[in-house]
């Protein structure tokens, strides 16, 4: 990823931003790739006999009903049961491990919704090639990013239309706009995913506000509705031999685009401050620092993606918006809880 553009609704240059994690903040490169591209490389290391460690054994088809947080023990909808040292629950914004660390007995009552979706299609590079107006997202090999086109100050829509590369062959296109007839249909399917969703009806949705060469785009694919949601950051994130990671304690929306990051990064810090732990350690101890380092972080991604969705509570606006600078360094500077650890140690050394 190298550029980010600010665009308005008929495709004006608004601001254009060269984007180097590495070089300006000493970080990891940004990469912009789909979800299922990551899921699948992830998989990959943890089943595979060429990396260190035993190969992770993945059961499918075991949907979790219920979970024991302090006997450490899960069990199926088939009737099985499973029982470990540590229950780690990354089972998302419906999380039952949630449900069971703070004793809810409704997982879905810490959803928020916002009355907010997401329209997503992916499109071939062929297509911005042949548009002269969008020919800053052509040449992937040299620059590629995300674009954002944004409607006038005073449009009192949360409408929003973004392009990102996703490969230097394809380029995933959203746009963001109100639930409307599709409330019901998330409702009574129980889902917060409808596919193929047709083309005119999303076309329709931005045509009169958005340039036709960027709504053109929703018409080469399939597109889908995603419901977007999220939770207040949990205060708790373990009890007894259970504790929480990702979206089971801090779902977030997309608008900030950290939400898949933070979970990596709970991961990286969960395993390694139990690198070496043995059953008679204090676990208790462990899921406590990994909480204490791991909380704000995903409080601060929250608050910024509520601001950049205009998603706020009346006491969340009172607070003092988190300017985009601020949070680049912040999010972008991060390498792993080992470094973190380091920083809070000098500067408690030199305090």
């Amino acid at each position: 990823m190298t550029h980010l553009w600010l665009r308005n609704y008929n495709n004006d240059e608004i601001r254009t931003i060269h984007f180097d994690t590495r070089k300006e903040f000493g970080g990891a490169p940004s990469i912009l790739t789909r979800r299922a591209n990551l899921q699948s490389e992830l998989l990959r290391f943890a089943t595979s006999p060429d990396f260190p460690g035993a190969p992770a054994e993945i059961i499918r088809g075991a949907q979790v009903t219920r979970v024991d947080a302090l006997v450490g023990k899960v069990w199926a909808e088939d009737g099985r049961s499973f029982e470990g040292d540590l229950i780690v629950g990354a089972d998302g914004i419906n999380s039952t491990t949630r449900a069971a660390v703070l004793d809810d007995e409704v997982p879905s009552n810490r959803i928020k919704l916002h009355d907010l979706l997401c329209f997503i299609t992916r499109v071939p590079i062929e297509t911005v090639q042949t548009d002269k107006t969008l020919k800053y997202l052509a040449t992937p090999s040299s620059q590629a990013g995300l674009v954002t086109f944004y409607l006038p100050e005073q449009s009192k829509s949360r409408k929003r239309v973004l392009i990102y590369h996703t490969s230097p062959h394809e380029l995933q296109v959203l746009g963001y706009t109100s639930e409307e007839e599709f409330v019901e249909k998330f409702d009574s399917m129980k889902t917060a995913i409808i596919k193929d969703i047709p083309a005119e009806r999303v076309v329709n949705e931005f045509a009169t506000e958005f340039s036709e060469h960027i709504v053109g785009l929703f018409k080469h694919s399939q597109i889908d509705a995603w419901r977007l949601r999220d939770i207040d950051t949990c205060e708790t994130w373990y009890r007894g031999k259970c504790v929480l990671i990702g979206d089971a304690a801090h779902a977030v929306t997309p608008h900030a685009g950290q939400g898949c990051n933070i979970t990596i990064e709970d991961a990286e810090a969960l395993a390694y401050l139990l690198k070496g732990a043995r059953p008679s350690d204090d676990l208790a101890g462990v899921l406590e620092k990994f909480t204490s380092l791991r909380r704000e972080r995903a409080q601060f991604v929250l608050r910024r993606s509520r601001e950049m969705g205009n998603l706020q509570s009346e006491e969340e606006k009172k607070l003092e918006p988190i300017s985009p600078e601020k949070f680049s360094m912040i999010m972008h500077s991060y390498q792993g809880v080992e470094h973190a650890l380091k920083l809070m140690e000098s500067s408690s050394n030199a305090a």
